[in-house]
This record gives structure tokens, C-alpha cells and sequence, in this order.
């Protein structure tokens, strides 16, 4: 659709232009001359030629993201879809119809793109796409073992995207692409091949930008395998058997690539030299390897075209997730200068040592559900001004030393839910309070009890999660010391009944509340009376105790900017007529999951409600619905 709009606006202003001359050439005419009217000439054919460059770029930029499935069924098989009528069917598009070769009709027309997905695709005619003129072809999820020399003749010029994904190809069909001069994206995802030659791209090296080989049974590459490739940026090679990396392997010519993925082999270590050369090089996907440290193999401590290991990355993302890292010792990163986003989710730590991450700059570091059951004092040392990101959350941690973040005054965002936090004085204080954090997450029945007022010094916090506080009323006096600047509220399993007059007095600007997973008995007619002007969500699912089975009209009435209400899996029963009267602004209100026996009439209004579009009433106990 954004591609028909740039079309059609630049056509309107090429009309507008051409008008706008037509008006205005009689008088050029009469006040400059022929000199004049060269001049508009000129001025007119200009404008011509710019917009038709401008509608170039855009279909060429905008190809991937043409909707494909919207478009009229083919006249040569109602099944698949054609964004035009022959001569010029466009985009056609066959999924899940039986055409064990390439319809005859597809070689007479002219096409922008051709998918043909799970149709039992046997074999490719030679010659046959030749009057095509195809920017991109799209064979998936078909029987097909191999491709004739001859497949893409005529499409040399024209061919810039070739997707051979989910089939039965077993080698890489080097001859059969090699006369494409302008092929840019090359997939030849989950095959069956097990070799690459290092002629394989032979013909198109010097245009492909992007090569997919994920998902294939390659288990080595040799030396220069990968090498001349200059104009490379992706490569995947992700869900193959690689054990190693040859050193050569990506030796002169891939002066371009800036993403590398590795993911799902069987690497036992980070391939420091082979990756060394790729001076672009930002993003380096390794997870799901068998990695048991960040160490140099014994060939590249030997010292070898490191150079003893002095080469250091910069990346922007270093993915490490699921491998086999029981510890990091200290100095693990000393091969990385940068990784600003770095994933050690899923390995079984257990120990994070004192400088572990010293020579290293990251900005956002994720330790998610592994083992880590502690963390030295220092172990993010190093990081104090880089870190903005850390999440641990899912792990094991007991205890946080109390200097563990001295000097973290970028620290912005900390996760830790779902551990096993305990606080070793008697006031229950935060580890985490002198922070200065715009988003905390400690949610988790695990972790112990946190005061709210504990956390009111992180003047700047705009976000928070907690679970498991030491009081079950929530009343003003809990946020005395907050910011204004608190938006986003989540008080989950907090074992909370009573939320007390004027609740949110210090908190104002509150936009996002979520008391879900409660046992409120008792909402005060005044508890949100502070930010009625400012809520726009509400969440109270599994929320209310056993004793609140009415609906709390008297507090609801002054949210009058609440925009989503989830009151769902509670015991209501009862809905007052003008319980949603006030609020106008309602878009969503899910009521689901509840005792609700009756609505009375005019309970919903189309000239109060004007904004609501769903309500959600399944599984309650409503036999009649009245109304007007």
C-alpha cells in the first residue's frame, strides 16, 4: 500500500507541475520569449525525469514489503494471485497448489515477483523465465533436488532477489547463477548441502549483499571458501555442523560484512582469528554453540596473524545465549573492545567473577534464566561508564553485595524478577535504592518483601515492578518520596486488599497501572481520585478478592481518561447501569472470566462511548442482554 501512495503522489506531482507550466506558458511567452519558453522546457522535463527515478527507487526499496496475499485471484488459476491481468501479471503469488512444473502461461507475461510455495515443484525448464523480466523469485517448500544451467537465462539483468528455501537442493547451483550481474540476495536456506566450493558464487561476487546458507549440513569450510565476496554485509550460516572456522576462511574480500551469524553449530570456540580481518564487522550471532569459555584456542595462544591476540572487536551485538559457560573468570572479555548488546542468556552459569567484563565496553548486558546463583563485588567492574542496561532476571541470586553498582550512574533499566533476593537487615531495604534507574523489575514470588518507600530515592524513575511488599494496604504515605515522573505502576502478587483514599497523591502522572494477580476486598471511593486526569490503563485481572463482587463505581468515576480497563478472572457479579457512564474515553473492556449474571440497558452508550471498540463478556453468567 505505501508503495502505490508513493507512486500515485508522485504522479500527482508531476500533473501538478505539468498543469501548473500549462497555465502560466502564455505569459512566459509574452514577457521572456522563446528564451522563456526553452527555460520551462527544460524546467518541465526535469521534474519528469526526477519522478520517475523517485518511483524507481521506491519499488525497488519497497519490494519486500508488498503485501502479497491481498491481491485478485489469477486468471490461470483462481487458486494463486496476480496483481495484474495478462500481458503484465505483476506480483503472482502460488501457495499450497499442485504445479509440478512452472505454468506456461507465467513465460508469455511479464512479472515483478513469482513465489511459488509448496506447489510440488519438480524441476525448472531451461529458458523458461526468460521473457519474465522477474526482480525476484521465490521457490519454497518444494521437491526440488536441482536447477538446470540454463534456469535463469534472461534474467541476467533483471534478477536481484533468489529465495531457494525448505527444498532439496544438495549442492549450491553455482553454474546456474552465475550470468546473474545484478543478483543482490542469494537464500538457500534448509537444503541439503554439505559442501561449498570456493568458486561456488563465481559471476556474482561482485553484487551479492546478502547470502543465507542456514539450516544446511555443511560442516567445514576451507581456506578462501568465503573470500571474494567484497560487496558482502549479511551472512548466515546459522543450523549447519560447523566444528571450526578456518583462520583463511573469510581471507581478502569481505571488506563489507557487518553481520555474521553462527548460530546452532557445534563451535567449541569463538573463531577470534577468522573473524579478525572483517574490520565492519557489528553483529556476531553465537549462541546455541558449544561454547565452555571466552579463551583463544591453543593454536591462536600460540600467537598466529593476531598477533599473540591483540586484535579486540566492536560490535554492536555479541549473542552468546545457550551455549555451555559455567563460569566467567575474570578478563573473559579482553578479545572485545565493544559489545554494546551482549546475551548470555540460557548458559549454566554459576559464578560471575570479580572484572570478568574490565576490558570491555557494553552498554546493555542480558544474564537471563541461566543458573547464577552469585556475583562477585566487582564482577561489573570496568562497566561503570557504559552499562545501561543490565537484566538478570530467572537466575538464583540470594543476595546483592552492597557495592556491587558503586559508581553505575548510567545504569537506566534493572531486571532482576524472578530470583531468590533476600535483604539481610531488619528494615528491608534496597539494595538497589541508591540507584538512579528509570525502570526496576524485582517482580517474583520469590524474592523477599521490598518497601515502597525504600525506592522513592531514584528521583528519576519512570517504571516500576515489584512483588511481595511488607503491607497489604496501599495508601499515600508508600509513594511520600517518589517522582512525579512515575508512569508505569505494576504492583503483581503483592498480596495486596486495601487500596486507601488518595493512593497516588505523590504520583500524579501515573499512565500504566497493573494490580492484577491481588486480592483487593476494598477499593476507597477516592483511591484514584490524583490521576484520573492521567491514567489511560488499568489492570486489576485476577485482582479482586472474594469480597468485591461489585463492580466499585464510586471509584472508577474519576478515571475519565482511562482508555483500557481489564477487570477480567475475578467474582463480579454485578455492573451498575452507569458504571462506565464517566468514562468516555474507554477504547477496551475486558469483563471476561467473571460471575456477571445480567447487563441492564443503556449500560453502553454509542453517544457516551464513542471510542470504545472492544468489550470482552465471554464466560460469565449472562443469559439476556437488554436493549434498547
Amino acid at each position: 500500500m505505501e508503495l502505490c501512495h508513493c507512486a500515485i503522489s508522485t504522479q500527482k506531482t508531476v500533473v501538478q507541475s505539468i498543469s501548473l507550466f500549462a497555465r502560466h506558458q502564455h505569459h512566459v511567452v509574452f514577457l521572456e520569449g522563446d528564451a522563456g519558453l526553452e527555460y520551462m522546457f527544460k524546467f518541465g522535463y526535469t521534474i519528469v525525469l526526477v519522478t520517475v527515478a523517485i518511483m524507481i527507487w521506491a519499488s525497488l526499496a519497497r519490494a519486500r514489503e508488498i503485501d502479497t496475499q491481498s491481491h485478485p485471484p489469477c486468471a490461470f488459476n483462481p487458486l494463486c494471485s496476480c496483481s495484474k491481468s495478462a500481458p503484465d501479471l505483476g506480483i503472482v503469488n502460488c501457495r499450497d497448489v499442485l504445479f509440478p512444473a512452472v505454468p506456461k502461461i507465467i513465460n508469455s507475461s511479464k512479472l515483478f515477483m513469482l513465489t511459488m510455495d509448496r506447489t510440488g515443484l519438480r524441476e525448472l525448464e531451461p529458458y523458461f523465465l526468460q521473457s519474465t523480466g522477474l526482480y525476484r523469485l521465490e521457490i519454497t517448500n518444494n521437491p526440488l533436488t536441482e536447477l538446470p544451467d540454463e534456469a535463469f537465462y534472461g534474467l541476467e539483468r533483471t534478477l536481484w532477489e533468489l529465495v531457494l528455501e525448505h527444498n532439496q537442493l544438495v549442492d549450491i547451483p553455482s553454474r546456474t547463477i552465475r550470468d546473474l550481474r545484478k543478483l543482490r540476495l542469494l537464500s538457500l536456506r534448509d537444503n541439503d548441502i554439505a559442501t561449498v566450493a570456493p568458486d561456488s558464487f563465481r559471476g556474482v561476487e561482485s553484487t551479492l549483499q546478502t547470502l543465507v546458507l542456514a539450516d544446511n549440513s555443511i560442516t567445514q569450510l576451507a581456506a578462501n571458501t568465503l573470500a571474494g565476496l567484497p560487496n558482502l554485509e549479511t551472512l548466515d550460516l546459522s543450523g549447519n555442523g560447523l566444528i571450526q572456522l578456518d583462520a583463511a576462511v573469510f581471507r581478502d574480500g569481505l571488506g563489507k560484512l557487518t553481520k555474521l551469524l553462527l548460530a546452532d553449530n557445534l563451535l567449541q570456540y569463538v573463531p577470534y582469528e577468522a573473524v579478525s580481518i572483517l574490520s565492519r564487522l557489528r553483529t556476531l550471532d553465537l549462541s546455541r554453540n558449544r561454547l565452555q569459555d571466552l579463551s583463544l584456542d591453543d593454536d591462536e595462544q600460540q600467537g598466529s596473524s593476531m598477533g599473540g591476540g591483540n586484535f579486540r572487536l566492536t560490535l554492536d551485538s555479541l549473542n552468546l545465549s545457550y551455549n555451555e559457560l559455567e563460569m566467567l573468570p575474570a578478563a573473559s572479555f579482553t578479545q572485545f573492545d565493544t559489545a554494546n548488546v551482549t546475551l548470555l542468556d540460557g548458559n549454566p552459569l554459576s559464578m560471575i567473577e570479580d572484572n570478568a567484563f574490565r576490558s570491555a565496553k557494553i552498554r546493555e548486558l542480558y544474564v537471563r534464566h541461566c543458573d547464577l546463583d552469585h556475583v562477585q563485588p566487582e564482577a561489573f567492574s570496568g562497566l561503570e561508564n557504559y552499562l545501561q542496561v543490565l537484566d538478570l532476571s530467572g537466575n538464583n541470586l540470594t543476595d546483592v553485595a552492597d557495592n556491587l553498582f558503586r559508581g553505575f550512574d548510567n545504569l537506566r533499566y534493572l531486571n532482576v524478577k524472578d530470583n531468590l533476593l533476600r535483604h539481610s537487615d531488619q528494615r528491608n531495604a534496597s539494595p538497589f535504592a541508591r540507584l538512579n534507574l528509570h525502570r526496576l523489575e524485582a517482580v517474583g514470588q520469590r524474592n523477599q518483601p521490598v518497601s515502597l518507600a525504600d525506592l522513592g530515592s531514584m528521583r528519576n524513575l519512570r517504571s516500576l515492578t515489584i512483588s511481595n511488599l511488607p503491607s497489604t494496604n496501599l495508601g499515600p504515605d508508600d509513594f511520600a518520596n517518589f517522582s512525579p515522573e512515575l508512569e508505569e505502576l505494576r504492583l503483581n502478587r503483592a498480596s495486596l486488599k486495601v487500596i486507601k483514599a488518595h493512593a497516588f497523591a505523590h504520583v500524579r502522572g501515573l499512565k500504566r497501572l497493573d494490580l492484577s494477580e491481588n486480592r483487593i476486598d476494598s477499593i476507597e471511593p477516592d483511591a484514584f481520585t490524583d490521576v484520573g486526569h492521567s491514567l489511560v490503563s488499568l489492570r486489576a485481572s485476577h485482582g479482586l478478592g472474594s469480597q468485591l463482587v461489585g463492580f466499585p463505581i464510586e471509584a472508577f468515576r474519576k478515571l475519565t481518561a482511562l482508555e483500557a480497563l481489564d477487570l477480567s478472572n475475578n467474582r463480579l457479579k454485578a455492573v451498575g447501569d452507569t458504571a462506565f457512564h464517566l468514562l468516555r474515553n474507554l477504547v477496551s473492556l475486558e469483563l471476561h472470566d467473571n460471575q456477571i449474571d445480567t447487563l441492564a440497558k443503556g449500560t453502553f452508550q454509542a453517544d457516551i462511548h464513542t471510542k470504545l471498540m472492544m468489550i470482552s463478556l465471554s464466560y460469565n453468567n449472562i443469559k439476556q442482554l437488554f436493549t434498547h
